[in-house]
C-alpha cells in the first residue's frame, strides 16, 4: 500500500517539478525570449525576420559561416553580447513535435521559424568547432560535419545581458 501512494505521488508531482513550457520561456521586450532553463536570452525571430505582434514576418536568411559569425559580431554591443549558440544550448531548444510537418521548437517562443539547419560557435562529442547542426524540422534532428548556407538565431549569456536594454537586432 505504502509503495503504491508513493508512485502515485511522484507520478501526479513530477511533471509539476519539470515545468512547462511557458513556465521555462518569458518574453521581457519585443523580439526576445528568456530560457530560464538554461539562463540565456535568445533571438525570437531567424536573421531576416522581425518580430512583429508576436510573429516573425519576412524570409530567414540563409548565410554561410563567415556571414554568420559578422551578423553576431555586429549586434553584439555592452548590453547585448550576442553570439552564435554553443550546439548544445541550440539543441536544447528542440521539442519532438510528433509531426514530420511541422516543426519541433516552441512555436510559442520561436513563432515562424524555418526548416532547415541552423549555425553554432561550439563543438559537440569530439568534433571539431563549427560542424555540427541543429534543424528544427519534423521532429529534430542534428548532423555533423557539413557546409552551406544555413539559418542563425543569435543568443546572449543572461547573466550578461541588460534585459531592460538588450533589444533584438
Amino acid at each position: 500500500m505504502t509503495r503504491a501512494f508513493i508512485l502515485l505521488t511522484l507520478l501526479l508531482v513530477t511533471p509539476l517539478a519539470l515545468g512547462s513550457a511557458t513556465e521555462r520561456f518569458h518574453f521581457p521586450a519585443d523580439g526576445l525570449v528568456v530560457d530560464e532553463a538554461k539562463s540565456l536570452v535568445w533571438m525570437r525571430c531567424s536573421l531576416g525576420q522581425t518580430f512583429r505582434k508576436g510573429r516573425c514576418h519576412g524570409e530567414a536568411a540563409r548565410v554561410d559561416l563567415a556571414e554568420a559569425e559578422a551578423y553576431a559580431s555586429t549586434a553584439a554591443n555592452a548590453e547585448c553580447p550576442w553570439r552564435l549558440p554553443r550546439f548544445f544550448e541550440l539543441r536544447s531548444l528542440m521539442q519532438a513535435s510528433g509531426d514530420d510537418t511541422a516543426v519541433a521548437i516552441d512555436a510559442s517562443a520561436f513563432p515562424d521559424t524555418p526548416s532547415g539547419w541552423y549555425w553554432n560557435q561550439a563543438s559537440a562529442g569530439g568534433h571539431s568547432q563549427q560542424d555540427c547542426f541543429v534543424d528544427f524540422t519534423g521532429n529534430g534532428r542534428t548532423r555533423c560535419n557539413m557546409a552551406g548556407d544555413f539559418h542563425v538565431r543569435l543568443v546572449v549569456d543572461q547573466d550578461a545581458a541588460t534585459t531592460d536594454d538588450c533589444r533584438a537586432p
